[in-house]
């Protein structure tokens, strides 16, 4: 089953950047996500998409307004 959000938490570290893949369903699910670690502070960006499409990936946000 796919979740409705997939995040990537990129983190700093001596051998260079690590990416750490989160998929959940509720956007506030991903602070508990980040708090689990690693530290917080070494995070340099973290990427969240949606992680599902149904048959509309190229939808726009005026053909989403008439749905």
């Amino acid at each position: 089953m796919q979740r409705r959000w997939h995040a990537t938490a990129t983190y700093r570290s001596d051998a260079g950047p690590v990416d750490v893949q989160h998929d959940f369903d509720e956007l506030s699910d991903l602070h508990d996500l980040i708090e689990r670690g690693p530290h917080w502070d070494t995070i340099d960006q973290i990427v969240i998409r949606r992680g599902e499409f149904i048959d509309t990936p190229d939808l726009t946000i005026e053909e989403a307004e008439k749905l």
